[in-house]
């Protein structure tokens, strides 16, 4: 007896012909009938009344299929089960990360954690920031690193890596460029060049720019290097990331803090729905024994 042909003898049941079952479990009618034969030789038991068009249960019948059920339903479980198993001991472990590696050392983060732990495979992929979200809510990444804006603090557990902050990237020819502070509304007048619409930062300043009923004159939208340049010669003005004018620094420009500060958080998440492996559990410990 096969858990195969178990699931043939209830799928015959609940469509009440063998064609329909065939039909469903994708085989023809002949072979699903030579399984039932060889199900019922092999119980000593006769499953159905063939004195009947449709399939008609006899006593035993019956009393098989409730067997059956609870047979299925278990053999689904376990597997479930083993699922779960082999997913809290995986040695594995893939982390989806933002395009920031660079602006905050996280190779050398994933480098020594490698290092310490030789026996975790760890893979990293690099996405931007709707995938980020969306694939972990799919169960694709064990852990995600990305800015704490992003996501519903509701669904995820944080782990702080780094901080940041938003700053006005100016010309140092622009009349603001010596002032150590400026507000939102200082530079609502000014023409804008913003990092693309993607980017949770792009939608942060959008955010926050409404949040001042500031309407802000966006003249054109672009990579952070490409902001760099266009700001250099006075095109316009940007709110970046602080790490990433380090980055992709260059002459001609002032970098000022906004008042009130708009902190940018990096942190690693993981989603409260994803289990907590031996993986997991390593690398999380040893992001708070480098953060602490």
């Amino acid at each position: 007896m096969t858990f195969e042909q178990l699931s043939y003898f209830i799928a015959i049941v609940e469509n009440d012909t063998f064609f329909d079952a065939a039909c469903e479990m994708n085989i023809s009618q002949s072979s699903l009938s030579k399984q039932i034969m060889k199900l019922e030789k092999e119980l000593d038991l006769t499953l159905f009344d063939r004195t009947t068009r449709s399939a008609t249960l006899t006593q035993a019948g019956e009393f098989f299929y409730n067997e059956s059920k609870q047979l299925i339903e278990h053999y689904k479980l376990t597997l479930e089960n083993i699922k779960n198993f082999k997913s809290l001991h995986e040695n594995k472990l893939h982390i989806a990360v933002l395009p920031i590696q660079t602006q905050y050392n996280l190779n050398a983060l994933f480098n020594s954690f490698r290092k310490e732990n030789p026996d975790i495979e760890l893979q990293i992929t690099e996405v931007e920031d709707d995938r980020l979200i969306e694939g972990i809510s799919k169960n694709e990444y064990d852990l995600i690193i990305a800015r704490e804006t992003m996501f519903d603090k509701s669904q995820f557990k944080t782990y702080p890596l780094a901080k940041d902050e938003l700053i006005v990237a100016i010309s140092s020819e622009h009349k603001l460029s010596q002032r150590d502070k400026l507000t939102l509304d200082d530079i609502k007048n000014e023409n804008f060049i913003l990092m693309n619409p993607y980017t949770s930062i792009y939608k942060l300043c959008i955010n926050k720019l409404k949040e001042n009923n500031i309407d802000a004159n966006i003249i054109r939208t672009a990579r952070t290097e490409s902001i760099i340049g266009s700001v250099a010669i006075n095109e316009g003005i940007s709110l970046i990331p602080k790490s990433n004018f380090e980055v992709f620094h260059q002459k001609n420009i002032n970098t000022i803090s906004l008042k009130p500060q708009i902190a940018l958080s990096v942190v690693l998440a993981k989603h409260k729905k994803t289990a907590s492996n031996i993986a997991i559990k390593e690398f999380i410990k040893f992001v708070d024994t480098i953060t602490n």
